[in-house]
């Protein structure tokens, strides 16, 4: 039986949601290990039963997920968000197909649970049991491509490739989407995890988007070929949508407007007009 560990990185979880993360993992067939990151937590993440742990000092989740990857040692490794429960189904169709297409990595559909309601988010038909076209579709702005629930293989691990310390928003689509340029990514239509959404207010709020902003230039700068721009320019227009609602900083709305200009995006006029009547509010 094919094995694989589990990553968990954790920030200040409460114990019991931790606790239901790492049961879902532990109840996967052919798991090997569940390693939890705690990424300086306060108070101190308490051990878990059934899994490793592992300390640092805060550093994001990216640097958790790389400490997580260096400690794994099987032949595949699942990442899992510490408010998200794995399916053991989903998890072994994913390992499944993604060995028989030789894949280095495998996303899934899932199940999203908000305010106690829970619903299918399903893959995009045309992917589903198959590779996914070119790595640059990860940048496509749709749910299946967050770190949670990613499978990924040894031969990604021993290749060196790591999360971007650097960033805390976005940073497991730009890492797939290296992943992707290694070898194929392959989509499975079984569900593999439940995810717990944030409410939308978290997501939206200037500061959080302030972040996001910034990150997501980033990432759109070192993608640059022809491929990438629709997607980008989907999920920048979104931002800039977005930011032109929440009343963002203006160094983080210029910066944005730039990448547009840069790339040769135009500006939604409606969000132009929306930021000068806030602006002179």
């Amino acid at each position: 039986m094919t094995r694989y560990d589990v990553v968990i990185p954790t920030f200040n979880a409460p114990a019991a949601r931790l606790a239901a993360a790492v049961r879902s993992a532990r109840a996967c067939e052919g798991i090997s290990r569940v390693i939890v990151i705690d990424d300086g937590s306060q108070p101190a993440t308490a051990a878990c039963e059934g899994c490793g742990l592992i300390r640092q000092e805060n550093a994001g989740p990216s640097a958790a997920r790389n400490r997580g990857l260096e400690a794994s040692e099987s032949a595949w490794v699942v990442f899992l968000d510490d408010d998200d429960e794995l399916i053991p189904a989903g998890v072994a169709a994913m390992i499944a197909l993604a060995e028989k297409l030789d894949a280095v990595a495998c996303v899934a559909a899932r199940f999203e649970r908000r305010a106690g309601l829970v619903r299918r988010k399903d893959v995009p038909g045309e992917w589903a049991g198959k590779l996914l076209p070119h790595w640059s579709d990860v940048l496509r702005p749709i749910a299946i491509f967050g770190a949670s629930g990613l499978l990924i293989s040894r031969r990604v691990v021993e290749g060196g490739l790591r999360f971007d310390p650097g960033l805390r928003v976005g940073e497991d689509r730009e890492y797939l989407a290296r992943v992707g340029q290694m070898g194929a990514i392959v989509v499975s239509a079984e569900p593999a995890l439940t995810v717990a959404l944030r409410e939308e207010g978290n997501l939206t709020s200037a500061s959080h988007l302030a972040r996001r902003i910034r990150d997501h230039v980033v990432i759109a700068r070192r993608f640059c070929e022809p491929r990438c721009d629709g997607h980008l320019r989907e999920a920048t227009t979104w931002l800039v949508n977005a930011a032109a609602k929440s009343g963002v900083d203006e160094e983080s709305w210029l910066v944005l407007l730039g990448l547009m200009r840069a790339r040769g995006w135009p500006v939604p006029l409606k969000a132009r007009v929306r930021r000068m009547f806030r602006a002179a509010k």
